[in-house]
């Protein structure tokens, strides 16, 4: 059997850090345990400092595991409850409408507020897409147009073609399929609005419509460097 040798505190290095970390990925462990391994190694090396056993912690800069974040996304059961219901309040059905759009396009809301009706195309065959690039990290994306999304599109057309303001707005320039009315917060609390409406217990987020998008196309059977590409992401380990 091997034997294990004590290592003397004092050539303890980030390297060993690195190395144990590493180790421990190795056998399977998951983040938050990986991290609880680490803290112990870290707080022996503080222990040393302390009592001037060592004069600095090689540990300070080290790296520890990134926290694991929850993916949240609706069933298509909520998905569908949010379909049927229909909210009096304006701000409130422009929240729920801009959501429904998110998850059956995976826009991201800032993409939804500059969307202009240029930005849907038709491919030769009739289907339309939708062509636009990101504003946060302006990675062109193209993603087919839902008959659903494509249906929230007409209704925002039809809207606006009764509104006198919009009309104005529209020969300004090319218009915006959600003109804003008020301020994001505003939206954002609307939306919580919306969810508590519809019974659904989660918090809802344009975040989480588009965890919801990438999700359902998935599961739909669609390659996940497709959904990518779909979403924006400019590598597979951001979808």
């Amino acid at each position: 059997d091997k034997r294990l040798l004590d290592i003397p505190i004092s050539t303890i290095t980030e390297e060993l850090f690195e190395e144990y970390r590493f180790f421990l990925k190795k056998r399977g462990l998951k983040g938050i345990t990986i991290n609880n391994y680490l803290c112990w190694l870290s707080r022996l090396m503080f222990r040393a400092l302390n009592q001037r056993i060592i004069r600095c912690n090689p540990f300070e800069h080290a790296r520890y595991e990134e926290k694991e974040k929850k993916i949240r996304f609706l069933q298509k059961s909520d998905v569908a409850k949010l379909m049927s219901m229909t909210m009096n309040d304006r701000e409130a059905e422009q929240a729920r409408l801009i959501f429904i759009f998110s998850c059956f396009t995976g826009l991201a809301i800032a993409d939804m507020e500059t969307l202009q009706y240029g930005h849907i195309q038709t491919t030769a065959d009739g289907r339309k897409y939708i062509r636009k690039e990101r504003q946060k990290t302006k990675v062109e994306f193209i993603v087919p147009l839902h008959q659903i999304a494509e249906a929230i599109i007409l209704h925002c057309r039809e809207e606006q073609d009764e509104n006198e303001e919009q009309q104005m707005l529209k020969e300004k320039g090319e218009p915006l399929i959600f003109p804003r009315e008020c301020s994001r917060n505003v939206i954002d609390s609307r939306l919580s609005i919306v969810g508590r409406a519809c019974g659904i217990k989660e918090r809802l987020s344009f975040h989480m419509a588009r965890h919801t998008f990438g999700t359902m196309t998935l599961n739909a059977g669609i390659p996940i460097e497709s959904i990518a590409k779909m979403m924006g992401h400019a590598s597979i380990s951001s979808t």
